[in-house]
This record gives structure tokens, sequence and C-alpha cells, in this order.
């Protein structure tokens, strides 16, 4: 194990969005006198004013979600400079993409420990069969260029042994956490956040928070929101993010008369003042690793209405969370109503945010990945 100098580690990312969100609360609680940090991200983190402070080297790299043979091949041979200029200790690569470029990239480029966290088996997404096959062949051929890999929730761990990745030994579980203590002070910013947008100390705010896409389904929460705010148009829908079906999701809102009451904020520095904002949390994933959301949910209180899929299921207790069935706008409306009528919100909001600071913290997170620092660096 290195012992003169501090374990330089780089991080590989390509994905934004909550993969930003844990990178810079676990760098931001690895011990400084241990470990150099430095971070090969996508141009996607350009707009991640945090990273700046907790990373003092960051290269930016222009990988992108899509298999685009050629800009894959430019990014793979950049990350190959990078790692032969640095020359780190351990490699630690975040999600599908980076994960593969990384590993790509690590051949004929010397020794170096290789950490990878899928953040979300892709193989478990909503895709094809023929599709979940190949990215199956993928992770278990990749898993080979890997000293170990992390799963970030229990069902994560389950699914990567079922589909046979990896032999036991070379996984570990690390459930996700949050920096609990940024949010001590989170309600405080409700009054302002409603008065940026104009809604009123009675209305009711619907929030959901996560990239505009595919996985977190916001054209089932749109669907949703027209048939809630028919009814009650003092009823409000915010999207914390952006992402590539923001304008679908606009134009669903625009033909139900209904786009006065949507609020989309774009990419947000700290959530946990627009989540103090909300009355009703949401998070209708169709597949989902961990779900940080959900934790974030739980610390400021909000009751939640989720999907009860993946890394989800594994945080919320069923008797203090109101699932629903994926891709069932239906259901979303069914649930409001129930929370609305509830007279155990308070115990139930009261009982999750217990768990959430008793079993999701990052100094936890922290602490056991650094142990695995120390696991791959005696091999």
């Amino acid at each position: 194990m290195v012992t003169n100098h501090k374990i330089k580690v780089i991080h590989i990312a390509q994905s934004a969005g909550g993969v930003a969100e844990y990178i810079k609360n676990l760098l931001g609680h690895l011990d400084e006198e241990k470990y150099e940090n430095i971070l090969i991200v996508s141009n996607d983190y350009a707009k991640q004013k945090e990273i700046n402070k907790i990373c003092k080297k960051i290269f930016y790299v222009d990988m992108i979600r899509k298999i685009v043979f050629k800009k894959d091949i430019q990014a793979i041979f950049k990350i190959r400079r990078i790692i032969k200029q640095e020359k780190p200790d351990i490699l630690y690569l975040h999600s599908s993409k980076a994960g593969a470029l990384g590993r790509i990239a690590t051949f004929f480029c010397g020794k170096v420990k290789i950490i990878y966290n899928a953040h979300g088996w892709y193989f478990n997404a909503d895709i094809s069969n023929k599709k979940k096959k190949i990215f199956e062949w993928i992770e278990k051929i990749l898993a080979f260029k890997t000293n170990k890999i992390i799963a970030i929730s229990k069902s994560e761990y389950d699914s990567a042994i079922q589909k046979g990745i990896c032999k036991e030994h070379k996984i570990a579980l690390i459930e996700n956490g949050i920096d609990i203590k940024k949010y001590d002070d989170y309600f405080k910013y409700r009054e302002s956040i409603r008065k940026k947008y104009k809604i009123k100390k009675n209305d009711v705010v619907i929030g959901i928070v996560g990239r505009i896409s595919e996985q977190k389904d916001p054209i089932t929460s749109i669907k949703a929101a027209c048939q809630i705010i028919k009814q009650d148009n003092s009823v409000y829908c915010m999207f914390v993010g952006t992402g590539d079906l923001k304008e679908e999701v606009l134009k669903i809102a625009k033909e139900n008369q209904i786009d006065s009451n949507i609020i989309i904020t774009g990419w947000v520095d700290e959530v946990k003042k627009y989540i103090a904002a909300f009355d009703i949390a949401l998070l209708p994933s169709k597949w989902e690793g961990f779900g940080l959301a959900i934790l974030e949910y739980m610390v400021c209180k909000k009751p939640i209405i989720a999907t009860n899929i993946g890394g989800i299921a594994n945080i919320l207790q069923p008797d203090r969370a109101f699932f629903i069935e994926k891709e069932n706008a239906n259901d979303i409306v069914r649930q409001y109503k129930n929370i609305l009528n509830n007279p155990q919100i308070p115990y139930i909001v009261e009982e999750n945010y217990k768990e959430c600071i008793n079993k999701y913290s990052i100094e936890r997170v922290a602490l056991q990945t650094e142990s695995i620092f120390k696991e791959v660096l005696k091999y």
C-alpha cells in the first residue's frame, strides 16, 4: 500500500444529476490528509459550481450518454493521456458510460487499481431485452478489468450477482447517503422560493427532483399534473432540473392549458431550497439504482409518492410511502388525494426523517469507501 504520499484518486463521470451530487458529497468527506482527488468529467459538469470548491484539479472531456463511435474514441484517448500524465493510484469510475470509457482507456496504460460504481445498472433500464443482454455482456467483460465494483443499493447488489456480472468477492454494497447537516436549515427557504415563482401561501406544490429524462418519467408526471390542476388551479407542479424531455413536458402542459402552473427550474446548486417549497414530493422513475432524491425528500420531511422499484424499494418502508405503479398517471392522482386526506402525514414524515439520519449519512459512505480504497491497494 502507498504510504509515502497522498493516495491519488481520479474520479471519472459522464452523467451529471444524481451522480454529480454523489461525487460532491463523497469528495467533501474523504480524508484530505490521505487522498488527493482529481476529476475527469463531461462538459455537463461545467455548470456544477460546487465541484470547483471541492476539487482543485478538474479535466473536462467531451463525453456523452449515447454511443457515438468517433466521440467515444476521442474521449478514450483523452482520458488515457490524463491517466498517463497524472499516474493515479486508484481510478474510480462513476456510471456506465464513464465505466466503459475509463476501463478501455487503461489498456496499455500502466498499473492502476480500478473501482467501478454503475450508479444503477443500465441493463435494468426500460430498454429491449436484446439491449439488456448486450449491456449485461459488456459489464461482464469489463468486470475482468475491475478490482472492485460498488453497488449503491441492495437491489443493485442482488441484480449483479443474479446476472453473473462478477464473483461475489469482487462486489461491495455501499448504500448511498447524503450530507444531512446541509439540510438543517432547509425550511427557511420555503417562503423565498415560493415568492420567486408567485406561489401563494395556501397553494399546493407537487415537486420532482431529477433530470427531465426517460428514466424519471416526466411525461407521466405532467399527465397526472394535468388531471390534478384542471380540478384545482391552486396546485403547482415544480420540476427541479432539466433534460431532453423538457420541451415535451411544456408542450403537454400548454396543450392542456396548465402551463402557468408548471415550473421548470433548470439546474440548481442547492436542491434543498426548492424541496423546502414542496408540499408533496414525487419520484415516478421507470428504473432506479438508488434514488438519491428520496433521501432528500425524507430529510426535508415531505410526504413521498414514488414507484416501488429498484433502490427506492430498499429505502422506503411500505407503511411510510405512497407507492405507485410505473407509468400510471391515475395512480399519482390517487395517491395525491390520499395524502391530502391523511391525518398520519406528520408521523410518517417524522419517521422517514429519523430513518434517513440514522442510516443514510455521507460520513458512513465516505468511511466505507476509504475502506475499499485500502483493500484494493493491498492487491
